[in-house]
């Protein structure tokens, strides 16, 4: 038996799979790299890929390539944590760096680079307490209508897309990276719902508003077809074209879009703030809205719960 890795190219699929040889290729020996190419999705690689850049400058102004990772040690990654701390990083990025050591070293540990000792060192270690209020904004009623009106005067394919991905961000919570994901197939028109794959490889039902699922169909009219990528490019002149958008467009996307609605402070996040926030406000239980967000774990949904911050506000208008 051959003791190298063979991949095997289906037909048409030559680029990606020398893309996936050349990524394997260059993981090889690197613990840091190892670490990013096992990860599940993109959005967790490019997050965790800052992380790792962040860690290898302070460890000697590394990058990553250069990095020895399976030199790193507990009295390291405690140093760094303390680094982080000390610049005045929230606890949730001091914890998403220190989980991405603690992954790295299992890559090295596996790799048998680091002994088992000092592997379970790091992994031992707990992670920083505290939590800082979230940030970006509550987009209001009159906000999501600017927005809305902002593309409904664009009377070419482009605003017909916009509106409605807008309206199904705002309307849905869905992460960005999930609305460009989805495809036609994955619409139920008879339930106005929408299959989602989510974090974690986990599926889950939306809901849509009536407003929303008519611009839904509205932009599938312009699209011309029942199947292939919901949201694709608009070339100039008003072309539509097959290629899906990916997550940076919906950012630029909104950008442009709040900039004509002369909108100062708006971010893709927002719209998930907003439809989080909207549902607790109207009572409804945060399991619900777990399940709605796609959400693994609880607290993180609590967290968009800002009920009792904006009651305190009211009372204290009345002193």
């Amino acid at each position: 038996m051959d003791s190298e890795l063979t991949l095997v190219r289906p037909q048409g699929s030559q680029a990606l799979a020398a893309g996936a040889e050349d990524a394997l290729s260059e993981a090889r020996g690197n613990a840091g790299l190892s670490y990013l190419l096992n990860l599940n999705s993109r959005r967790s690689r490019i997050t965790m890929r800052s992380h790792l850049q962040f860690i290898a400058r302070l460890s000697g102004g590394y990058d990553i390539q250069g990095c020895p990772w399976a030199l790193i040690r507990r009295e390291h990654v405690r140093s760094i944590v303390e680094m982080m701390t000390e610049m005045g990083k929230a606890p949730a990025t001091v914890n998403a760096a220190l989980s991405a050591m603690k992954g790295v070293a299992r890559e090295a540990w596996v790799m048998g680079d680091m002994d088992s000792e000092s592997y379970q060192q790091i992994r031992d270690l707990k992670g920083v307490p505290g939590s800082r209020l979230p940030k970006g904004v509550h987009l209001d009623e009159a906000t999501i209508q600017a927005l809305s009106s902002a593309c409904e005067t664009d009377d070419s394919p482009k605003g017909v897309r916009d509106a409605a991905l807008l309206q199904l961000l705002v309307s849905t919570g869905l992460r960005r990276s999930e609305s460009v994901s989805v495809d036609l197939e994955a619409i139920d028109t008879s339930r106005k719902a929408i299959r989602i794959v989510g974090k974690g490889n986990k599926e889950r039902l939306v809901f849509l508003p009536d407003r929303t699922f008519k611009g839904l169909r509205a932009w599938q009219a312009c699209l011309g077809r029942d199947t292939g990528p919901l949201f694709t490019r608009v070339r100039r002149h008003g072309v539509v074209c097959d290629q899906r958008l990916t997550d940076q467009a919906v950012y630029y996307i909104i950008k442009e879009r709040a900039a004509q609605a002369g909108i100062d402070e708006c971010a893709p996040h927002d719209f998930r703030r907003t439809f989080a926030t909207n549902l607790l406000d109207r009572g409804i239980d945060v399991l619900t809205v777990q399940y709605a967000l796609g959400h693994s774990n609880l607290a993180t949904t609590q967290r968009y719960d800002r009920s009792a911050e904006r009651r305190l506000e009211e009372a204290m208008k009345g002193q």
